[in-house]
């Protein structure tokens, strides 16, 4: 299933967990509109089903409704490329401005289908921030996974485990924490 950014928010949002102010234009008017309404720093955000936004040129934080708008505008209607686009990119038809925030600490969390089990594994690191292929290569004892029971679903000491920090990880990874994915 691939779902925007501000699509996981809102699912996010409607089960109580705290996720910043945004809402999705697809004009630069409206990427206006909404800085306007938020205030002070926003982040505009391109929203295509790839990872690498950042690094491709489809993040930005701006100060003003104005560069908000302007910053839009350069994107909208456009190939956005990442390292999981291709080289022909994916189209932005719409981006999500969000209020900006003072960053204390980035964290990695994500939920896949292993391939090679059928299962779907949780997966976090602590090194968030970053890509988590760069974690892998890089640190791959930063990765925590679980793989999980289709008909237990996550267990508390499952999560506690992702939870974990670096140097504990491995008394608490998986045994199939340290494959490829």
């Amino acid at each position: 299933m691939n779902i925007h950014e501000f699509q996981a928010k809102e699912i996010l949002r409607k089960y109580g967990v705290p996720v910043l102010e945004g809402a999705v234009a697809a004009t630069p008017e409206e990427a206006a509109d909404v800085a306007r309404r938020l205030g002070g720093t926003v982040v505009v955000k391109a929203q295509i089903h790839a990872g690498g936004r950042g690094k491709g040129g489809g993040v930005k934080v701006v100060r003003s409704p104005e560069e908000a708008a302007e910053f839009a505008r350069t994107i909208l209607g456009k190939p956005l490329v990442t390292h999981q686009t291709g080289p022909e990119g994916r189209i932005v038809r719409q981006v999500l401005v969000e209020r900006g925030c003072d960053i204390a600490r980035e964290l990695y969390l994500g939920v896949i289908v292993d391939r090679g089990s059928g299962r779907v594994a949780l997966i976090g690191s602590q090194e968030g921030g970053v890509e988590i292929e760069e974690v892998a290569a890089r640190s791959p004892e930063a990765i925590h996974r679980e793989e999980l029971d289709p008909l237990v679903g996550l267990a508390g000491y499952q999560g506690r485990r992702v939870s974990c920090a670096p140097s504990t990880s491995a008394m608490h990874r998986s045994p199939r924490s340290t494959r490829s994915w």
